[in-house]
Order: C-alpha cells, then structure tokens, then sequence
C-alpha cells in the first residue's frame, strides 16, 4: 500500500510540499504487533491523502493559536496557585495536589495515545480542551483542597491529552529531518508573549483579589481559541474517501455480530488495558499521595498501621502492574519489547530523573522568591518561567541543529551537562550566605541554562525514541517517553512535599522569636500570613531563613537526581535522521521474523527447483 507523507518545510520555506513514501520503506514484518494500533496508524495515514497545502496552514495556524490560549492560561494561573491553597490554610497541600495531577498524566498518556489511534487526532483535541475547561471551572468554584485536587485531575487529563495530540499529530505529517521542528515550533514561538503576557494578565486579576475568576475565565477563551483548529480537523477527516477510512470495528479488529457489552470489553479491557491502568494508579497513589503529606505536622502518620499499610500495599500494587503488563495484558500499557530497546529506555530514564530534579525543586520555588527574596507574585512567576521560556526558544535551535547534522547523540552530550551546571548556579543562589540571595537577573539566568540543556537533550530524546520503533508505534513510545517524565515528577514532588513539610514547621519553631512562636504552623500554612510581617524585622529574617535553608535542601536533591544522567546519556543510540517517517526498528522480533521469511522464500525456491 503506498502511504503519502507530507514532508513538512522547515521554517522560513515558502510551502509544505507533499511526498510519496515508497510502499516497500516499511517492510511488513516491522509493523507492529497491536493490531488495533496498527489499524488506527492505517487510518491516520490514509486520512493524510486528504490534507492539501492551504489545509496544513490553516490547520498549523490553528494549532498555534490553541496552543497560545492553553499556555497564556497555564502561566497565568500559576500566579494563584499558591494563594488558593493558603485560603484554604494549607499552602503546602501544592505538592500533593501535583502528585496526584503526576499520577493523572502518567496514566492518560497510554490511554490517550490509543484513543487517538482508534477514534482520531481531532477528537481527541475536543477532549483535551473539555477537560482543561472543566477543570478551570471547577477551580473556579472550589471551596477546599479536596476540591482544588480534583479540578487538578481534569486540568491533567486536559493538557496531557493536548500535547500527546499535538506531538503525535506533528509525527503524521512530518518526516524525521523535519520533526523536531515542528515539534518545537508551536509552543517556542508563544510561550514568550504567553509568559509576559499571561504573568501580567495573573497580577492584575490577583490584585483585585478575583483569583476564582482569574481560573474561570479561561474556561470560555481556551475552547473558543480551539475551534479553528478542531474544526480545519474534522474538515480533512470527513474528505478522506469513504472506501479507504475505517470504522471503529474494522480499527478494533473486531469481528462482526459483537453485542455493545463485548465491544466494550475489547475497548476497555483489552485495547485500553483499563486493569493494568487502575493498578498503575492505585499504586502509585497509595504509595506517593501519603509521602507528600508526611512531615513534622505529621510526623504521627509514620507511626499508624493504616499509614503503613497504604505504603506497603502501593508497592506491592506496583510490582502486580508491572507484573500484569508483562506477562497477562494482551495490549499492556507499556510494550515490554520498548522498555528493552537500548535508547527508549535511556531516554525515559534521563526524563524521569530530569523531571524528578525539576518537580522536587519548583514545587515551593515561586513561593520562596515571594517570601525569602522579597519578589511580586508576577516576578516569581516569571523566574520559575524562564527555564520554560529558555527551554522552547532553544527548542528551535536544537531542532534546526539536528536537522542540519542528522544526528541525535551529540545534542544529548551538549544538554545534559548544561543542566547540571545550571543547577549547581541556582543551588548556591538559593542560599549565598549572611542573608544573600541571588537577585532576578542571576536567577533568570540559571534557570535558562538549566532549560537550554533539557532543551537540546529532550528534543533529541524524543525524536531517537520514535526513530527506534515501527510507525505504528510511534504514539505509544511517545507516550511512554512523556509518562516516564511524569513518573520522575511525581516521585519528585512527593519528595519534595516531605522534605518541606518535614523541615519548614521545625525552622520556623526554631528561628523565630519567643513572641512569634506560637505562630510558627499559621506562617507555615499560608505565604499571605508570612509576607505580612515586615521585611528586616526579627520575625522576617527568622521567616526568611527557615525559607532558605529548607529550600536550598531541595535543591540538593534536585542535583544530585541530574548527576546520574551524566552517566546514562551515553546509553542513547546516535540516530541517523532522513527522509523516512520512522527509521528501520533495530529489535530482536523483528530481526528474526525477517529471519524466518527469508528461509522460507529459500525453501520455497529449492522447493520449485527440484520439482
């Protein structure tokens, strides 16, 4: 079957030229083992014949203008995060709020990823931005933590479905040379005017103390932003011919006569591994939720039976995921023949690590700028930012790098230690001694590099990881390349919900004053309650201190998580990058199937020989 590619022009090239792909570039014998998978890919490509050159534009500018509104929203709504929790009295309840929207996200990408290969890329970009909405609404409205933690679910599932679909989208329409590019390029050239704008747009509502509203709003713009894209979407689709789309039983391999309740199953059980989904949840909850509740403030919990049982029981709960995966699924979540594949399984674990650095040292970061270095809510926002903005403006550089060097490795060797080194500058800034902090610009600037390095390694990652696999897997390893980041992050801000709640409350009972400190767990539970004491007054510093030293002990954490990707980076293969969808799968299966056709077709050629 020839499959039409669509190669997709770097930028700055006046058109998107379609291309043929030769039926014989992707031998039989690698395609992949899933047959629904396999089927939907089918799909997919057959509904590329329907783009045109004018479609893609239209269909790109939507997909930037969507993704401008998803971003101007996240930065903006960063701004209150701290705030909403501390009305609540519990500001530190953020990492455990993150874990559990971590744990979404791990869990959404694989069920994502096939959703979207059975029932298409615009359909799942209607459900990305119905979940984001639901969730800001109920931010909106919610009156407590437990409330606060479920918008945080459907917030997940929103933005872990947008940009799965956006990068997967990207993969079909784009060759190998051309896809970090396009990859980069939606969120490179919006989020600069989204963080300045979105930051500014955060502050203002925050200053009128509208934060509720600050969160709803983008519950109407974010939908209303999408509709050209989607729209342009569904368009295309319905113009691919009748006789080569597919329905959702010929995609699901089913066979016909099912009653509605085993189509379900097949769906449910089998294509979506939906037990192999509820262990992989419940596990990681019931191991990593009560660790980022842990701490001084309750430091009895490690002394209960139920606390004990619910760590030991996610455990043991993880190990029957793994177990179930490997030996039971019929389509398992993660394909074990991945997780043996040299370069995908390096590059999930330098993103895990990176990811557990990042979430362990950011969770309270904005909040120590704001309370121990004295910055506005905006400022803090911005600083966190900049290694985000650092990280997709340098995007595109380390795209067109690979573009022109065709190769993957030596980008990872250059981003890698960037990340370290950025990391040590802002741990000694965190804490320089007799009161000092580094100030915006050396923040900024630390920052940056960290996020130029994750620039260069995690574009050159997920282009190796999707060059080593069959292209009817490409959304799957995708998915399992970003849900490994989401593992690190999680563990990474469980980790970091210990580590404060454990040494803050016992800092501030420490440092203040005798007169204050009765007051050490309300300035524990709410920033609003610490910046109301004045700067340079003995509480202040006493406050300011505890900050300090219990942030810089993040920090260390985070660097010595960074410290070992030096060492597995030289694990990832140097792909060559060309002119093909995905590159030639180096796997044992696949070597020996092709083994075993070319021994048949020999006997099969002695056999008419001496006939």
């Amino acid at each position: 079957m020839a499959v039409e590619e669509v190669s997709a022009a770097p930028k700055g090239d006046p058109s998107i030229e379609p291309s043929v792909e030769k039926p014989n570039d992707i031998p039989n014998a690698e395609l992949s083992d899933s047959e629904s998978l396999q089927a939907g890919v089918r799909r997919a490509e057959m509904l590329r014949k329907g783009w045109t050159k004018e479609g893609l534009i239209v269909t790109f500018t939507g997909l930037f203008l969507a993704t401008l509104a998803i971003n101007l929203g996240d930065y903006s709504t960063q701004v209150y995060t701290p705030y909403a929790t501390s009305s609540f009295k519990q500001h530190s309840a953020m990492s455990a709020a993150r874990v559990v929207g971590n744990i979404t996200r791990i869990a959404s990408y694989p069920i994502i990823a096939k959703l979207g290969d059975v029932f298409g890329r615009a359909e799942m970009f209607i459900l990305a931005v119905l979940f984001q909405s639901i969730g800001a609404a109920i931010f909106a409205a919610c009156k407590n933590v437990g409330q606060y933690i479920a918008a945080g679910i459907f917030e997940a599932i929103g933005s872990t479905g947008f940009s799965l679909t956006q990068q997967v989208f990207v993969a079909d329409v784009t060759n190998l040379i051309n896809r970090a590019v396009w990859s980069t390029l939606p969120d490179s050239l919006t989020v600069v005017p989204a963080l300045y704008i979105g930051t500014e747009i955060g502050a203002r509502i925050l200053a009128d103390g509208q934060w509720r509203w600050g969160y709803g709003m983008w519950a109407i713009i974010q939908p209303v932003c999408a509709i050209l894209l989607v729209g342009s979407m569904f368009y295309y689709q319905r113009r691919a011919p009748a006789h080569e789309t597919r329905s959702t039983r010929e995609v699901l391999a089913l066979p016909e006569g099912l009653s509605w309740w085993e189509k379900s199953y097949n769906l449910i059980w089998v294509q979506l591994d939906a037990f192999g989904a509820v262990l992989l949840v419940l596990g990681l909850s019931l191991f990593l939720v009560p660790l980022s509740l842990t701490g001084s403030g309750n430091s009895e919990a490690w002394h209960k039976g139920s606390f004990i049982a619910m760590l030991v029981m996610g455990v043991v709960i993880f190990i029957g995921f793994i177990a179930w995966d490997t030996w039971f699924a019929k389509k398992p979540f993660v394909p074990y023949r991945m997780i043996r594949n040299r370069t995908v399984a390096a590059a999930c674990l330098i993103g895990a690590l990176d990811f557990f650095h990042y979430s362990v040292f950011s969770v309270f970061f904005p909040s120590y700028l704001q309370v121990a270095a004295h910055h506005s809510a905006a400022t803090a926002t911005r600083i966190d930012n900049s290694l985000r903005v650092a990280f997709q403006v340098a995007g595109i550089f380390a795209a067109y790098f690979m573009k022109y060097t065709r190769r993957s490795q030596i980008w990872v060797f250059t981003g890698v230690p960037l990340s370290v080194l950025g990391m040590g500058v802002l741990l000694y800034l965190v804490d320089m001694g007799d009161g000092k902090v580094g100030n915006e610009a050396a923040f900024v600037t630390a920052k940056s590099l960290i996020g130029i390095g994750r620039a260069f390694y995690q574009t050159a990652s997920q282009v190796s990881v999707q060059a080593t696999v069959q292209r009817g897997e490409v959304s799957v390893v995708t998915a399992v390349f970003f849900a490994a980041m989401s593992v690190g992050g999680a563990i990474g801000t469980s980790v970091a919900g210990a580590i404060w709640r454990s040494t803050l409350p016992n800092k501030l009972t420490q440092y203040l004053p005798a007169e204050y400190k009765s007051q050490a767990q309300a300035i524990f539970g709410s920033i609003v309650v610490a910046q109301k004491y004045e700067v340079g007054s003995p509480a202040r510093e006493a406050i300011d201190l505890s900050y300090r030293e219990s942030q810089r002990l993040l920090g260390i954490a985070a660097l010595a998580a960074l410290a070992p990707m030096l060492i597995v980076m030289f694990f990832l293969e140097n792909v060559t990058l060309d002119e093909r969808i995905a590159a030639e799968p180096k796997n044992e299966t696949v070597a020996e199937k092709k083994l075993e056709e070319e021994g048949e077709e020999n006997q099969e050629r002695k056999t008419e020989a001496q006939r």
